[in-house]
This record gives structure tokens, sequence and C-alpha cells, in this order.
């Protein structure tokens, strides 16, 4: 999402949380962000297509966070799968998205209803494929069932706590306590077929939703602006140069891409301009795993 679109798309969070979805009108909006009506349909087809970019944003900006997480640890690392299922969390709460999936879930819009749903399912698929690099790829067939029932007992066990104004309770807390839990739901799914989602029926519930994309020539695209746009260091400049010819080998040699994208986040870490470098390793980072390189 280019820059000013993602102005547009920032205004528009800030009115949906004071005014809610339905009060807000598109003439808001085009308050709000100073931009004629054309530059908006330019973006969105209507005030629904403005939603489901918000949502998209969120979606896309933890995929990034998560993937920068994993960079150089080991995937069956309860702590790291503990600091990504906490991401998209904290994006939500922060940008005030709770609150708007709160009205959305009231509300009568069936196809406002159908974007909360196809986020939902989104986030369930990832943590479903998590769920296999964790516990072996025996979980397959029930690995999202396993996520369907994580994700109800973190939402309980948090609106339950908070309810009761608990002075120790601690997120961090509740979501690896809820990983340690569903462990032994994992072997029950497995060794004592308790599903309850058949699995046909669940395929073609899944197939009917679509990830979002991150493409090679978006990230590739990002690193040569970046290269082109800030004044570096020696050190800085050579590390972004091995990373482009690294990029240039066919096929990519993965251990080779992991270790400079390591060097190249340790180099700007004292940086203003490092979360652009998070950006860009965690983009590259992500489709190295995804074989999209």
């Amino acid at each position: 999402m280019n820059k000013r679109k993602k102005a547009v798309v920032d205004h528009a969070i800030s009115l949906f949380v004071e005014q809610g979805i339905a009060n807000t009108s598109i003439q808001d909006i085009l308050e709000r962000a100073s931009i004629s009506k054309g530059t908006f349909y330019n973006y969105f087809s209507s005030k629904n297509d403005c939603v489901e970019a918000i949502l998209e944003q969120a979606r896309y900006d933890a995929t990034l966070m998560r993937s920068g997480q994993m960079l150089g640890k080991d995937a069956r690392d309860l702590d790291v799968l503990v600091e990504q299922i906490t991401v998209l969390l904290l994006i939500n709460q922060s940008r005030g998205l709770d609150i708007i999936y709160e009205e959305i879930l009231h509300s009568g819009d069936k196809e406002l209803k159908k974007l909360v749903l196809k986020s939902r399912v989104i986030e369930l698929q990832w943590l479903g494929q998590r769920f296999i690099e964790v516990f072996g790829e025996e979980i397959r067939s029930h690995s999202f069932e396993a996520a369907v029932i994580y994700y109800g007992m973190l939402q309980h066990l948090t609106f339950t706590g908070r309810l009761m104004n608990q002075q120790e309770f601690k997120f961090e807390i509740v979501i690896k306590n809820a990983l340690r839990y569903i462990e032994k739901i994992v072997e029950m799914l497995m060794h004592e077929q308790t599903s309850v989602l058949n699995t046909d029926d669940l395929h073609k519930f899944i197939s009917s939703f679509v990830a979002i994309e991150l493409t090679r020539k978006e990230v590739v695209e990002q690193l040569e602006q970046f290269k082109n746009s800030n004044d570096f260091t020696k050190n800085q400049q050579e590390i972004m140069e091995a990373v482009a010819q690294e990029l240039e080998q066919q096929p990519i040699r993965n251990i080779v891409l992991e270790s400079l994208l390591r060097t190249m986040t340790n180099e700007f870490s004292d940086s203003e301009m490092i979360q652009v470098v998070k950006e860009i390793t965690s983009g590259l980072w992500y489709l190295m795993k995804q074989q999209k390189l």
C-alpha cells in the first residue's frame, strides 16, 4: 500500500473508531483526509472496500513482523510463537480495530461480516500452520481445529480475567499457558479422534478464502528504492549490495541470505531507518520461508 493510500486508511480508522462505520460517510473521510472524491474512488470502490483495506493492512503488517521474529530462530520455539501471536492482537488494540470488529459483528451488514470472517480464517490458517511447525507434521489434519480451540480459550480467558479485574493478569502469560493446554488437546485430537469439525467440509470452507500475497517484485523494488534514497555508511551500503547480489542468484542460497539479513538488521540497529530495514528483511525472510524467492 502506497503512502498516500495508507494516510487515507489511517484517517478512516480514526473516524470509524470515533463515530462508528455506519455513522461515518465517505464525505467525512474526504474532509478528514483532505482529498477529493476522485482520489478516494481511485483507491477504494466503496466505504466497505476501505474497511477491507484497513483489515488487510493489519494482516500485512503482522505478517512482516512475524517473519522478522522468526529470522534466525527455531520455528519450534514456543517463546517465538508467543511473540508472534501477540503481534496481531497488539496491532488491533493499538489501532482501535477491536472496536471496529465489535461494531461489525453486531451490525446487520453481511458484506462487512464476511470481511471479518475472512480475516479470522486467515489468522486461523496461519496459527494452524505454526502448530504444525511446533508440534510436528502428524497434526496437520487437526491443526485448523486446534487453532480454533486455542483462540477460543484465549478470548474467554482474557475476557474473564479482565472482567474480574485480576491484578496479576498478564496477557503474555495467558498466551503461553493456553499453548501448554493446546499441547494436551492436540494429543487428544490425534490419538482419541475427538475432532468436531469435518475435514472435507473444513477444506471447502478454508479454500473459499484467499490469504494476502507478498510478491518478490514488491520487496526487491522496496530494497532498491531504499538503497537509492538515503546516505549510508560504507558497511550499510556493502551489506545491502550483498543482499541484492544474493537475490540475483539462481537458486537462492537460503543459508547465505539468512546470514546476510541478520547482518543487515544488526548494521541498522541504531539507525532511525531501522523500521524500513526490518520491513524489507522481514519481507525477504517471509518469501524465503514460503519458497517464493
